[in-house]
């Protein structure tokens, strides 16, 4: 065959093409992309951190990609709490963080504190139903495991405590028993596992008995132990018999405060239920000869409100008479040596609960000033009754007059400390004889009994945001750990962001550590004073950076990149819209409110699209804290949805709106519909294609709306319930298989304050409320195809989406009931998380057209 030379002209064009095709290529690669659920599952995360107290050792927790994990049994979902390895840095060496050398890799493992001299590391670990606690130490490299098992409960009422260098302390559970908030779904699945064979086989039998009546041993301690482990020589000396909560050891190190654990309090069938059935009472542990004082006869305790004087001659605590309840509680200070109890009547103030924040209906805590105690509260207008109160609060509640800390005398006057500071936080981050230390959004002060104060922090622009420590025994957002010497803050201003250690120790005020920020997305993760070095997280482009940062050089020495696969993923945007909302019942002017919405990937405004409304009751949503980052892989996103096309809305439902006379969610199809109008009134949505999706709270607040509300096309419920009547009465779901008589969720619907189904009366006296704000007496109304999804280790029973499946067939409605096994509240097999999402995008393909 005979060549024929390459003209100029076609080797231009071909070159030409080559260039046109190299360039589309390089294009395609450097568009952005949307996210997929494959993208989801390989997100890894980070947990907590902290520096050893000789400045040498970082420790820092790190999620495995979610898909390479080994277990997925974790309490009632994994994602989020399980995955953690503990990885170290050496400060003074640098190099490259390692794996903690002799651990057993396959557990989670977490991070629970360092022994005073930082020899040795407290570490919980799980693995599939098994929790166990271990003292690493960080000379040898080895570990020792106790073989009791912890007591946990992630409020901090059972952190391990350690009492010198080489001991710790641990509330332990009886042999063979696990702990239900992490082994739920575990322990339950290998008990009943064996039951079942025992059935099977025939030899022994299987049988549990639960009563009504029962003798009332209320006057008896929970079962469980107080273990001394030795983190040398890994023995264990038991110095209590019985379960104990709120471990506090003194200045001196000699004594230790507890509360000892009651077994629960028999039900009165008049007494609604809002408070622990259980009682938590006073003991004093003298270290030296390993002796038992019970302290405060005749009063009980809130848990994890303990708190020595600085010179370790008192303790404070929120109690109560034993037989009246919290509401009429009082900080009450006892003295070690007399026993002698002082009341501390808060005459003229409503106590602040940490329910505002989140959390339990308690007080925050408090500190000794001297005889005084600080406290978080309000001032009682002067028109009202003046006599010492503490309000149950709801979350976020709205309209509430600035809390402040006051300066309580035992005779009950007060002075208010804070009253200029703008923004006091209900968090105390230090306290000594004579000032605690707080903060607002101007900084951090140290303020004396009279008021007086002195500024921490310099004068830097811009607000002050707090990140608190945190544990895997005690979540960040209980905000009660033990004083630290620092606390971290980013300021931000202008668009900038500084990083800021706030040296907090008396005596050594100046030696603050000040960096700034490559970005404004930067997490201050812990930090070291006597190192004075930072650990930052920051986010690039959604992937993270962990980084150490030394102040003497403002440097960023990077030592491992996370989600890095997430780089160039687009998420689509926020947009925040507003819009009016009337009060069904005509009682409260009406509102305006603020919604969020994402929108997609390569969105074109003024096309209307296919909408997604997530309700839950109760929602305040706030766009500026919806930020596009993975800190871990959730299977319900907001950007899974977004990926797929869908206009993505969270809607705010306050409960003041959504609560009437009819029932504690029986506004809520008016509050949705007036988000629902205005985004198809913006152009946004296709008012054709509304879906409903709900998850907990959510799925029975969307089955009822679609109960009420003609307009929307589909409707998807997750892991919730559907009849508020049979739910009062039934189980807990998983945690009455083998933990015991946990019959009845009374608590949800008794208590009025602080949750959103509070009705406050039983089904005996008001029936018919409960019927009527439930899904499965209304399915008849319901109009648009209905997707429920429900799993049999749930805290809420299966049987709840059987009942409702049961009531939309015998109504002759469109419904699909998709039950998934060995899966606890929310998804966390990674199969079953996809299959989840392939069954959703067939749903609504087949149940709401998208052309």
């Amino acid at each position: 065959m005979k060549v024929f030379p390459m003209s100029r002209m076609v080797r231009a064009g071909v070159l030409a093409t080559i260039t046109a095709l190299a360039a589309s290529w390089i294009s395609a690669l450097s568009e952005p992309r949307q996210l997929t659920l494959d993208d989801m599952l390989a997100v890894e995360g980070l947990g907590g951190a902290l520096f050893d107290p000789t400045g040498n050792w970082l420790m820092y927790e790190r999620l495995r990609p979610y898909n390479q994990n080994v277990d997925y049994s974790f309490r009632t979902y994994a994602f989020a709490k399980s995955g953690h390895q503990i990885w170290r840095y050496n400060l003074e060496k640098g190099g490259q963080p390692e794996l903690l050398p002799s651990l057993d890799p396959r557990p989670s493992s977490y991070i629970e504190g360092f022994s005073p001299n930082g020899r040795y590391l407290a570490i919980m670990q799980y693995y599939r139903g098994d929790l166990s606690i271990s003292a690493y130490d960080m000379a040898r490299d080895m570990s020792v495991q106790f073989k009791s098992t912890p007591a946990f409960d992630r409020t901090g009422s059972h952190n391990p405590l350690w009492i010198s260098d080489e001991e710790i302390v641990f509330a332990a559970l009886p042999d063979g028993r696990e702990p239900m908030f992490t082994s739920v779904r575990g322990y339950t699945g290998e008990t009943l596992y064996r039951r079942w064979h025992d059935a099977w086989e025939g030899a022994a039998s299987t049988a549990s008995e639960v009563r009504t009546k029962i003798q009332d041993e209320s006057d008896q301690q929970e079962d469980g132990a107080l273990i001394l482990a030795n983190a040398k020589t890994g023995k264990e000396q038991l110095i209590g018999i019985g379960l104990y909560a709120d471990l506090k050891l003194s200045p001196d190190r000699r004594y230790m405060a507890a509360l000892a654990v009651s077994k629960p309090r028999p039900l009165s069938a008049d007494t609604l239920v809002t408070t622990d059935s259980r009682s938590y009472t006073l003991s004093v542990f003298d270290l030296t000869i390993d002796h038992e004082r019970r302290l405060a006869p005749g009063l009980e305790f809130f848990p994890y409100t303990v708190e020595w004087a600085p010179d370790g001659t008192r303790l404070a605590a929120f109690g109560w008479r034993v037989g009246d309840e919290p509401r009429n509680g009082r900080f009450y200070a006892i003295d070690l040596s007399s026993g002698e109890v002082t009341r501390y009547d808060h005459i003229g103030l409503d106590l602040a609960s940490e329910r505002e924040r989140g959390w339990m209906q308690r007080p925050e805590r408090t500190a000794f000033l001297g005889d005084n105690l600080a406290v978080y509260a309000r001032e009682i207008p002067n028109d009202e009754a003046q006599a010492p109160r503490f309000s149950y609060r709801g979350f976020e509640e709205n309209g509430l007059s600035k809390a402040d800390w006051y300066a309580l005398a035992p005779a009950g006057t007060h002075r208010n400390l804070t009253a200029t500071i703008k923004s006091v936080s209900p968090i105390l981050l230090q306290a000594s004889e004579a000032a605690i230390t707080v903060f607002g959004q101007e900084g951090v002060w140290r303020v004396d009994a009279d008021g007086r104060r002195i500024k921490l922090t310099p004068d830097l622009p811009g607000a002050f945001t707090y990140f608190p420590p945190g544990t895997f025994s005690t979540a960040s957002g209980v905000n009660r750990p033990e004083f630290q010497n620092g606390a971290l803050f980013n300021v931000r201003y202008d668009g900038q962001t500084k990083v800021a250690m706030i040296d907090l120790r008396a005596g050594r005020d100046g030696q603050n550590i000040i960096v700034p920020a490559k970005t404004s997305e930067v997490h201050p993760m812990a930090g070291s004073l006597d190192a004075r070095t930072l650990l930052l997280s920051t986010e690039d482009n959604l992937a993270t950076r962990l980084a150490v940062v030394a102040d003497a050089t403002n440097q960023e020495r990077g030592i491992a990149d996370l989600n890095v696969h997430l780089s160039g993923i687009d998420l689509g945007s926020w947009k925040t819209i507003t819009y009016v909302i009337a009060d069904p019942e005509s009682t409260l002017a009406p509102k305006t409110i603020n919604g969020c919405v994402l929108l997609p990937p390569n969105y074109v405004p003024g096309k209307r699209l296919p909408l997604i409304v997530d309700v839950y009751p109760g929602a305040r949503p706030d766009c500026s804290n919806t930020m596009g980052k993975f800190s871990y892989p959730d299977p319900y996103s907001a950007y899974l949805w977004a990926s797929r096309g869908y206009v993505y809305a969270r809607l705010a439902t306050p409960s003041e709106f959504i609560t009437t006379e009819d029932g504690p969610i029986a506004g809520l199809d008016e509050v949705t519909d007036a988000g629902v109008d205005a985004l198809v009134d913006q152009g946004i949505a296709d008012p054709d294609q509304v879906t409903l999706f709900g998850f907990s709270q959510g799925g029975v607040s969307a089955l009822y709306v679609a109960t009420q509300s003609s307009r929307y096309k589909a409707v998807i419920a997750a892991n919730s319930w559907a009849d508020l009547f049979s739910h009062y009465f039934g189980p807990n779901g998983i945690y009455s298989y083998v933990y015991g008589s946990l019959f009845g969720n009374f608590g949800r619907y008794d208590e009025i304050e602080g949750g959103e189904f509070g009705i406050g009366e039983t089904p005996f006296i008001a029936p018919e409320v409960y019927y009527r704000n439930s899904p499965a007496f209304l399915a008849p109304k319901i109009e648009c195809p209905v997707m429920l999804v429900g799993t049999d280790m749930d805290s809420f029973s299966m049987s709840q989406f059987d009942e409702m499946f049961g009531a939309l067939k015998r109504a002759d409605k469109d419904a699909r009931y998709v039950r998934y096994w060995g899966e606890g509240h929310a998804l966390s097999s990674p199969a079953n998380i996809i299959d989840f999402w392939q069954r959703v995008d067939a749903f609504l393909a087949e149940s709401v057209s998208q052309e």
